[in-house]
């Protein structure tokens, strides 16, 4: 057994010093090897060397125990591969002649695809993005429900629902978003102030309120390796197609969250105390920055993995991959807020993108002391991406791919009211300028809100997008007709249509029953050719009503040829709140 010998710590030093000479020098005999970066300068403060693991495997490499040092016999042989570069990021202030690695998209106007003329009506942009083949479809997933309740209940008079009765069903919703009474049952009220007669003369109360419960949108049996929107998935891949179809790409889009009202049990439910509408379904919208319209959206359910999406990557960086997918047009700006913002994202994406940055995140650069209001500072690393820091009220840091170190100006208002124009750098102006569409999107949607009570998710998010389709089509109408339409303009004769239109395609018609008929009535059959005249006179009748006699006021006349006499009883309830009016025929005797 031979005797070994460990290597001090000075010794292994001078080992890789020796190693590094050798094989690393510009005398080096191995002409090929070039290094890819260059050592790092002293102005590169957030830069390191070799990281650890490479100097880990050059001991390796050299026979050395990273525990036990090296043995006396062995001679270190040091490996001939390239050096390690560290993952870390570096930053320093931007050259004069700074290029990012994207443009600006340019200002163009947003087209239509529709293939509609300016006599197009409402209805015909509404089925654009909302077609009839998910008319259809909805309409079959119900009638399996209600098929489900026919032999669950044994009724065996329970008709089938159609595409008709379907559209009808969304007309009527579409009158409820805008006619709000405090319960549903209300809009059959035979009140003239509560009722509403367009609702009442389209669908009978009872079978509104069947449909509405046993709307479905997909096969009830669910499999048991579906995901957690099974429900609605079906519905959002149709409007995800159809909404970027029928629109041209905007040059700048904002994605962002949404939120939908939902305080049931359900496990997609998020809580956000900060947003206006705190509990409810997520859902992330990629939006015109100008308009808001909606051209992508998806329904958060939780960390799900993509094929292509490793998993080191952030849910921020996911989502704004999953939602870029769909994007027919290259030329497109994103903007997006510090949830979705980090340094790999804006080093790696295709698309000119600016974002709010968390300055704690990996690989964002360190800024160095603190600034004034107004005051302003850039960095850029490698990839020609610039990072810029801005002190407001608060301080706010900027990533962007595609801006340089230009100052614009912003109005600020002071402590005493007066507005001043103070520098700031231009990527956070068109962070600023191009942020809300999504948040305009929700605020169009939510003027008009179906916003009634369900224990069901999926019925809120339908209620949702529904909506969203009426804006979307809204504005292609405004697109198209060059109007500046108000949305209850657009949405009051669309509802119309959708209500006439369902009844006439409809095969359940709606039957008025008026209950069953009086006996004044039954004696009024056979009165025959006698029309009635004005008498000579004006007497007062007692008339024997049940066991009680009333003496009323009353008026009468005669009918030609005959001697029948016409009273018109006049007679009062008990609360002395409504006046009745009651015909009778008696016989002059």
């Amino acid at each position: 057994m031979s005797n070994k010998r460990k290597y001090s710590e000075a010794e292994l030093c001078q080992i890789l010093d020796e190693s590094e000479e050798e094989y690393f020098s510009d005398d080096s005999s191995d002409g090929e090897y070039q290094p890819e970066h260059e050592s790092s300068t002293e102005s590169d403060s957030d830069c390191s060397g070799v990281s650890q693991d490479a100097e880990d495997s050059s001991l390796e490499a050299h026979g050395v125990n990273l525990l036990h040092g090296v043995s006396g016999d062995e001679v270190p042989y040091p490996a001939s591969s390239k050096k390690k570069v560290s993952s870390e990021i570096c930053w320093s202030p931007p050259k004069v002649l700074f290029i990012p690695r994207h443009t600006v998209t340019l200002h163009r106007r947003t087209a239509s695809l529709c293939n509609l003329d300016m006599s197009s009506d409402e209805m015909a942009y509404f089925l654009k993005v909302f077609p009839r083949s998910l008319i259809i479809f909805i309409s079959q997933c119900t009638n399996k429900r209600l098929d489900i309740l026919r032999k669950k209940k044994n009724l065996v008079n329970l008709r089938e629902t159609d595409p008709g009765e379907i559209l009808l069903v969304l007309g009527c919703m579409l009158v409820m978003s805008y006619n709000k009474v405090p319960s549903i049952s209300d809009y059959w009220s035979h009140n003239p102030s509560l009722g509403n007669e367009a609702i009442k003369g389209a669908i009978s109360r009872n079978r509104f309120q069947l449909l509405i419960s046993k709307l479905y949108f997909t096969d009830p049996e669910q499999p048991a390796s579906s995901s957690k929107t099974y429900y609605i998935d079906e519905v959002i891949s149709c409007l995800k197609h159809t909404f970027s179809k029928a629109r041209d790409e905007s040059p700048y889009q904002s994605i962002d969250e949404s939120m939908t009202k939902f305080k049931g049990r359900s496990a997609l439910k998020q809580y956000l105390p900060l947003k206006p509408i705190k509990r409810g379904i997520k859902i992330w919208e990629r939006c015109d920055a100008m308009t808001g319209y909606a051209y992508d959206l998806n329904v958060y359910s939780g960390k799900e993995l993509g094929q292509d999406l490793p998993e080191s990557s952030t849910l921020g960086e996911r989502v704004v991959l999953s939602l870029t997918k769909t994007i027919r047009n290259p030329d497109v700006t994103l903007v997006f807020d510090r949830f979705f913002t980090s340094v790999h994202l804006l080093n790696s994406i295709q698309y000119p993108a600016v974002g709010t940055a968390i300055s704690t995140r990996k690989n964002m650069p360190k800024f160095q002391g603190k600034l004034k209001r107004g005051e302003f500072e850039f960095l850029a690393n490698h990839q020609r991406t610039m990072a810029a820091r801005w002190q407001d009220s608060k301080e706010v840091t900027v990533l962007s791919n595609c801006h340089d170190a230009t100052v614009n100006t912003a109005n600020r208002k002071q402590k005493d009211g007066r507005k001043v124009k103070v520098d700031c750098p231009e990527l956070i102006c068109f962070y600023n300028k191009y942020m809300g569409g999504v948040d305009l999107s929700d605020q169009k949607v939510g003027v008009y809100d179906f916003d009634r009570r369900s224990n069901k998710w999926w019925k809120k998010v339908f209620y949702k997008v529904l909506m969203l389709a009426v804006v979307n089509s809204w504005i292609l109408y405004m697109d198209t007709t060059k109007k500046d339409v108000r949305l209850l303009q657009f949405i009051v004769p669309l509802a119309e249509k959708m209500m006439a239109m369902g009844k006439e395609q409809s095969k359940v018609k709606r039957k008025r029953c008026r209950g069953r008929p009086s006996k004044i009535a039954k004696l009024m059959l056979n009165v025959g050719d006698h029309l009635p005249v004005e008498g000579n006179t004006r007497r007062r009748v007692d008339f024997n009503y049940g066991n009680k006699e009333k003496s009323n006021g009353s008026t009468s006349g005669e009918y030609g040829g005959c001697g029948i006499t016409e009273v018109l009883v006049l007679e009062k309830n008990c609360h002395d709140q409504r006046v009745s009016r009651r015909v009778v025929v008696v016989e002059r005797t």
